[in-house]
């Protein structure tokens, strides 16, 4: 056996520790009479001296002996202000773990190149408290004077063996990083096709303290694909299960490139199983300089047809449910027909807006019921693996609360590009015939672009085609797609309307959004989104040449709304930017002085206004979140949302920010959201409008005053909660 393997064993024996290997020694609670003894010292800190090649958090992972400390960063304040039981993880003195310890360091020094290292221990008590120091004399580390690798195949040079392995000569001799680097040169070499690829090191140690080390590398054969046989695929077909495949017969064989192949067949949803396996290897090629290999891939098919049916509740949606019939498999190929239909704001007219359905909009016509019916066909590798296409047709009606309602029917059709594992491209073109609801547009083109006579408005909201160009970019780095704690993901989508895509609106939009996601300890999470856009349009022509209204007009849909579930939780749906206060004149101000109406409504009654909002043409939104999980199924999390909408990018800086709380609970159709904000804004000057009895809207001539929070000088608990904003949600807010 090498010395570095004994060395390697001698650590293991070390590490081990006593024969009790937890808790504290047997003879830590009695005295030599075998009464009790007193309560044992509490570990209150413990600290590394003279340590400078390794961290504190290195040394700690290798002794047992640890302090009392915060259960969690999430009740980090109780630490810092109490000393409660429950904030706290209670670690009690064992002098035995204690010797054992610095026995522990100087063999963990060891293994990493310093031989000369001493760990002395030393033990404070005081009362029932107890601190532990370890000082270390590091001395210089054991270099190496001498690296060899021999052995290696023609397809990597001496120079990339030696950067994979990560030491070379000067460097200490750190049995440790050999080993890791013995792992990466031989995985490298399998990705290559040299599967039984092994490597032995010879490493000594020579009296005047330097290290000589060679590793002796043996490829083995180097295996191409004789074949590749599928078992269990006639019903989904073999060319699509072959297109799927990173590898061919030829190729060298890549335990990577088989892994890849697997993930891409199980992401087939005619596809319930999916196996590849290596032929074993023929007898009479065992003295092949070249052997040939075959891959079986077993696989077993999904039920052709599904159904399902899924039921939700929301504050902004109400009520909502979905019914989907799909054919995983439609004439072979793994084809998916896939029939959706969708009901949402069931219910939303008999509650008139109450909790929990709060977010629908303030009127009536915002209440109505929508619905969404389409038809899904994707088709897998289409030219390449790579490529898939998905093409849908649809009808449906839209409700942006307190915006628009749209009416619309069109199609969709779409290329996807798989770029890497975790990076996706989709160039995509949708145009549909879209109209918008009378009374429900009216404010907003009367405020945004100055359409307020009937007829006008009855011009502006007639049906036209909406035909953009879309290409976006999605790169996914979370370990988890529903519930990450860790890593990060992108996404950016550019968007074009114009006369040559067949569109009648014109635009170009651009939107972009990051999230980060890190694990401070276990159930522990902090997370972190920000998304902003804009939107540019040179203008529709709408009217006939020579019209006195203008023409400069965008589509609601393509404007920025902020605030509501998803967005900035301090506000109601699409509230935070600009807005516009609307009153009935029948009902609110029957004198017919509006001016004054509205001024003395705004200081003495805000609830007889609804709030409109009006969008903008570029925003920013900014959320963080600290996610506590408390079990499986239940979560509590934190958050501080910000925001801001404009008419350009360089107005964004006005960002409003608002915090709040929330509970999780995570069920079959996903993670069930209940969320607090808590408005921070206050009293604004808004534009306001009143509605005649013959449709025509009146804006004022002065902004009024408007503050729904202290209006009345209310109390401090009922001022809190005026600025509560709670909201009912299915799936995550990013």
């Amino acid at each position: 056996m090498s010395r570095a393997g004994l060395v390697g064993l001698a650590l293991g024996v070390t590490l081990a520790g006593p024969s009790s290997p937890t808790g504290p020694s047997p003879l830590a609670g009695q005295t030599p009479t075998g009464d009790p003894a007193p309560r044992r010292a509490e570990v209150r800190s413990l600290y590394f001296l003279g340590n400078e090649a390794l961290a504190d958090g290195q040394l700690r992972a290798v002794i047992r002996t640890r302090s009392t400390e915060c259960v969690s960063l999430f009740l980090q304040p109780f630490c810092l202000l109490t000393d409660w039981g429950f904030a706290h993880r209670r670690s009690y003195l064992d002098t035995l773990d204690v010797a054992d310890d610095a026995l522990r360091l100087r063999s963990f020094y060891r293994l990493r190149g310093y031989y000369e290292a001493e760990v002395d221990r030393a033990v404070r008590t005081s009362g029932g408290e107890a601190r532990v120091w370890f000082t270390i004399a590091e001395g210089p580390p054991t270099l190496i004077d001498s690296f060899v690798i021999r052995g290696l195949p023609e397809t990597l040079t001496p120079a990339e063996a030696t950067a994979l392995i990560g030491l070379d000569e000067g460097d200490p001799f750190d049995l440790y990083r050999l080993q890791a680097g013995k792992d990466t040169l031989v995985q490298s070499l399998r990705r290559q096709g040299y599967v039984e690829a092994s490597v032995f090191e010879e490493a000594q140690r020579t009296e005047g303290g330097a290290a000589q080390v060679a590793l002796d590398v043996q490829p083995g054969p180097r295996f191409r694909l004789r074949e590749i046989r599928i078992e269990g695929g006639e019903t989904v077909g073999e060319r699509v299960i072959r297109d799927l495949l990173p590898l061919r017969p030829g190729d060298y064989y890549n335990q990577d490139a088989e892994q890849e192949g697997q993930r891409n067949l199980f992401g087939l949803e005619a596809i319930r199983f999916a196996s590849i396996r290596r032929e074993p290897r023929p007898p009479e090629a065992g003295a092949a300089a070249d052997s040939t290999i075959d891959l079986v891939v077993q696989v077993t098919p999904a039920t052709p047809q599904a159904a399902r049916g899924g039921v939700g509740w929301s504050t902004d949606q109400c009520l909502q449910t979905e019914a989907q019939l799909t054919h995983r498999n439609l004439f072979g190929g793994a084809r998916r027909l896939q029939i959706t239909g969708q009901l949402k704001n069931i219910f939303a007219a008999q509650l008139d807006g109450a909790f929990p359905c709060s977010g629908v909009g303030t009127d009536a016509d915002f209440r109505t019921l929508n619905y969404l019916l389409q038809t899904e066909l994707l088709l897998p590798a289409v030219f390449s693996r790579e490529n898939s296409v998905r093409a849908r047709v649809f009808v449906e009606r839209e409700t942006i609360p307190d915006v628009f309602i749209q009416d619309a029917a069109g199609f969709e059709v779409g290329l996807t590009r798989r770029m890497s594992r975790r990076l996706l491209a989709t160039l995509s073109y949708s145009p549909r015939y879209t109209g918008f609801g009378e009374q429900s547009a009216d404010i907003f083109f009367c405020v945004n672009f100055g359409f307020c006579e009937p007829e006008d408005i009855l011009t502006v909201t007639r049906s036209r085609w909406l035909a953009p160009v879309t290409l976006g970019v999605v790169y996914n780095g979370t370990d988890d797609p529903l519930r990450p704690s860790r890593g990060y993901y992108l996404t950016a989508e550019g968007e074009v309307a114009h006369a040559s895509t067949g569109s009648q609106y014109k635009y170009n939009r651009i939107l972009a959004q990051g999230a980060i996601f890190t694990e401070l300890e276990p159930a522990l999470v902090v997370a972190a989104r920000v998304r902003m856009g804009f939107v540019r349009f040179p203008g529709t022509r709408i009217f006939t040449p020579g019209a006195v209204t203008t023409d400069r007009l965008v589509h609601p849909s393509r404007r920025f709304f902020v605030g509501g579930s998803q967005s900035v939780r301090g506000f109601g749906q699409n509230l935070l930017g600009p807005r516009v206060l609307v009153a009935d004149q029948v009902e609110d101000c029957p004198m017919g002085d509006f001016e004054a109406c509205v001024q003395r409504l705004a200081a003495e009654d805000p609830g007889a206004f609804d709030q409109r909002p009006r969008g903008g043409d570029a925003h920013l939104e900014i959320n963080l979140e600290l996610r506590r999980y408390l079990s499986p199924q239940w979560g509590l999390v934190f958050f501080a949302d910000a925001g801001s909408v404009s008419q350009n990018l360089t107005e964004l800086k006005n960002v409003v920010w608002t915090p709040g709380f929330g509970l999780r609970y995570t069920s079959p159709i996903g993670s069930i959201r209940l969320d607090v904000g808590y408005n921070t804004t206050y009293a604004t000057d808004l534009p306001a409008i009143v509605s005649l009895e013959d449709g025509t809207l009146v804006q004022m001539p002065r902004p009024v005053r408007f503050d729904p929070f202290r209006f009345d000088d209310p109390s401090p608990l009922l001022e809190v909660w005026r600025r509560l904003q709670i909201h009912v949600s299915i799936g995550e807010a990013f």
